[in-house]
């Protein structure tokens, strides 16, 4: 089944996590179409500028991406036995680059990262660039300030503007500076934002108000250890507590690698660790987002994904004016919050998949690792049905390694519009929805067929989904 290929653009501050969702994205370069690997700052994470008698704060400085790529290289013979388009180690290196990092929310000259960026916002590609803010979006602002430094007050400005709005979306994870709030969102209000406003459950923290059991014992050592970190070069660089890694620049409380008194909670979240337990993949939901599953979730911020759910929220810090979007909540049962349900909810199958491109790294043949089972709909994924009808659908499912695959179905009620209750009746791969009585004309019925293969003897499942939109 042919997949559509998001253009991306990576920007990180050098944390511990940017480091972790940094390697994370390399397994899904065969996915995605990465225009640039970006080294940014934070409020967290600068350079410093002498200059102006800016000390350095925590920087780790940006020798470690060029590292990991030096890692893929090695992983990628292996890779591309699984997936062809797999890029080459020289071709992601060709866009790695440093960006604004002096201080933060820096913005006040043109550099590699930021004219990168512009380039890429001004190309000819009819899909939108997405600019990932694992940091600030300071480097993102800069290409945007350009833009409008050369083109503002000529014929051309409402032309470039439409065409900037048209063809970017910024990704933001939390807020790390104030250059979205200060200028993005005043001057260029009609470029999207997709705000990730929690982290819950993939950010540090992992308790059962965010994480359900598996995902629980998917984030522990004991299991990420055998499944992750021993794959090979490139994922045994991904940062666990109490591995051993020091990360240049950080500081002694932050050295979650090297500092023992860490594991017993001495730090600034308390709560203990045991080795290899995951620290954090706080800035993987921009990537997330975009890889495309059968979800669905490029098609509106609103439908949710592994990346989480949006909605458009007017009442923001920023500007009302804003096309401007939120982390949503989903609805759950206690003790899970619904802000943290909205991403964690998909966090099992992610977490496997990444495991399973993992294993991908140190198998040299196709048969020696899993990959992803296909599924279809055959009457379509659009589609229209009268109140009070029946509409049956019916899964097409295939597996390249021959696995028996396993289909489920489910309502996503929080991703559609009908208030009413909808009963699904689902027998393997046909599912009937009875569509209520009640619905109101253009009501939507988001409906998603889960096909795995687990079950098959595998260590790590994988999965594809497919997501049926029934409008009444």
């Amino acid at each position: 089944m042919q997949r559509y290929k998001a253009r991306a653009i990576f920007t990180n501050d050098a944390e511990c996590d940017d480091m972790n969702s940094f390697l994370h994205l390399l397994l899904y370069a065969n996915d995605i179409d990465i225009e640039g690997l970006v080294l940014s700052s934070s409020v967290f994470h600068y350079e410093g500028d002498p200059a102006a008698g800016i000390e350095p704060y925590r920087w780790a400085g940006g020798q470690w991406m060029w590292d990991y790529l030096d890692a893929y290289e090695k992983a990628w013979p292996n890779l591309v036995a699984h997936d062809p388009a797999y890029p080459t180690a020289d071709v992601l290196r060709s866009v790695t680059c440093i960006g604004n990092v002096k201080a933060t929310g820096c913005m006040d000259q043109d550099t590699d990262g930021s004219e990168l960026i512009r380039k890429a916002i001004l190309a000819d590609d009819s899909r939108p660039v997405y600019l990932l803010a694992g940091g600030g979006t300071n480097t993102i602002a800069r290409a945007l300030r350009r833009i409008e430094e050369d083109w503002q007050g000529t014929c051309a400005w409402d032309s470039i503007y439409r065409q900037v709005c048209d063809s970017a979306i910024i990704f933001m994870i939390v807020t790390q500076d104030d250059t979205y709030r200060d200028y993005v969102a005043g001057a260029w209000p009609d470029l999207r934002m997709l705000h990730c406003t929690s982290l819950a459950g993939i950010g540090f923290f992992f308790d059962e108000t965010c994480c359900t059991p598996e995902h629980r014992r998917m984030t522990c050592g004991d299991w990420l250890k055998p499944h992750l970190l021993d794959k090979g070069p490139l994922t045994a660089l991904y940062h666990t507590w109490g591995d051993g890694h020091e990360y240049p620049g950080e500081q002694w409380e932050s050295q979650f690698g090297c500092n023992p008194e860490m594991l017993a909670g001495n730090w600034w979240g308390h709560t203990p660790h045991n080795r290899y337990d995951m620290i954090s993949e706080g800035d993987s939901p921009s990537f997330l987002n975009l890889i495309d599953k059968g979800l669905r979730s490029l098609e509106d911020p609103a439908y949710g994904g592994w990346g989480g759910r949006f909605v458009r929220a007017r009442d923001n810090e920023f500007n009302p004016e804003a096309d401007y979007w939120r982390s949503a909540t989903d609805g759950c049962e206690p003790p899970m919050k619904p802000e943290a349900w909205q991403i964690t909810r998909w966090a099992e199958d992610w977490l496997s998949d990444f495991a399973s491109r993992a294993s991908w790294c140190a198998a040299s043949r196709f048969e020696d690792a899993n990959h992803a089972p296909e599924v279809s709909v055959a009457e379509g994924l659009d589609l229209v049905a009268a109140r009070g009808s029946d509409m049956t659908l019916h899964a097409r499912a295939s597996d390249p390694d021959g696995d028996v695959v396993q289909l489920s179905w489910f309502r996503y009620d929080d991703a559609d519009s009908c208030e009413s209750e909808v009963a699904l009746e689902a027998d393997g791969a046909t599912c009937t929805v009875h569509v209520p009585a009640d619905a109101c004309p253009g009501d939507t019925i988001h409906v998603i067929c889960r096909a795995t293969d687990e079950g098959n003897g595998r260590d790590e499942h994988m999965v594809s989904y497919a997501r049926v939109i029934v409008t009444v």
